[in-house]
């Protein structure tokens, strides 16, 4: 549970404010469009954060704090600011609407004194080792069904996705060895919910 108190802050700051004062001008500008819930994904084995839309819900940034607790390999806490683009969308029915596939790319930062930007030069020749312990950029695709409710509620519709994604580490990595190791290998799913304020 004590794990969750960093999530359900986070829940709490942008939600609360919108149920509250939903109607003044400044908090409203403030108040994100969405938060969201993901669990797994590279960014955590749960994350949570909020996000804004942009070009009529076409574009979305939003930014995540996600953790994996030390019985799944953590202790980790990650920070993740993400990019997505949504071209399109196909109605269901009145209230269902299905964004297909919605390319992204998102870039996590894992916090603490074991992960670095660069590999510690006294200890590795320069250049020994390319990559980053602590930052990687995604690549990912996703798929949403977001079902629309009442405007005048705090909560304007929920967005049920899957999203699957690779990094620069696996994907070099995978190329160099492509012969040995499938590509499926190399990407990661996460799935959340996301609630429209």
């Amino acid at each position: 549970m004590d794990k969750l108190k960093p999530l359900l802050l986070i829940f709490s700051i942008f939600l609360i404010p919108s149920l509250a004062f939903g109607q003044n001008k400044i908090l409203k500008a403030l108040t994100p469009d969405y938060i969201n819930l993901q669990y797994g994904g590279s960014i955590g084995y749960v994350s949570g954060g909020a996000g804004y839309h942009f070009l009529s819900e076409k574009i979305s940034l939003s930014i995540n704090y996600g953790f994996v607790p030390a019985s799944k390999g953590g202790s980790l806490n990650i920070l993740t600011p993400k990019f997505d683009y949504k071209p399109f969308k196909i109605q269901l029915g009145q209230n269902v609407t299905w964004r297909p596939i919605n390319p992204g790319l998102f870039i996590s930062y894992t916090l603490g004194r074991n992960f670095d930007k660069k590999f510690d030069p006294n200890q590795y020749p320069d250049g020994y080792y390319w990559w980053s312990t602590a930052l990687k950029i995604h690549l990912g695709f996703s798929t949403e069904v977001k079902i629309s409710g009442g405007q005048k509620s705090a909560i304007k519709a929920v967005g049920l996705y899957a999203e699957t994604n690779t990094n620069d580490l696996y994907l070099i990595s995978w190329f160099e060895n492509r012969t040995t190791t499938p590509i499926t290998r190399i990407f990661f799913m996460g799935y959340g919910v996301r609630l429209y304020l």
